[in-house]
């Protein structure tokens, strides 16, 4: 079973990976299609104010722990 540290480690380099291909998206370097329709522009910011949210819940949790 992973540690409480080796969980955050392997949610930052997800989150990193995630929110350096949502940039690219929204740069147009990349396209992201769902049933042949152009994923809108408030999908890639909701994804990421969800990572922003979901990274408040970590810190939340170490400062508890700490």
């Amino acid at each position: 079973m992973e540690t409480p540290a080796e969980i955050r480690h392997r949610w930052r380099y997800l989150r990193d990976l995630l929110l350096e291909q949502l940039d690219r998206f929204e740069s147009g370097a990349l396209q992201l299609h769902s049933n042949d329709e152009n994923v809108s522009a408030g999908a890639i910011a909701k994804l990421k104010q969800n990572i922003l949210d979901f990274d408040t819940l970590i810190a939340r949790s170490e400062a508890r722990d700490a």
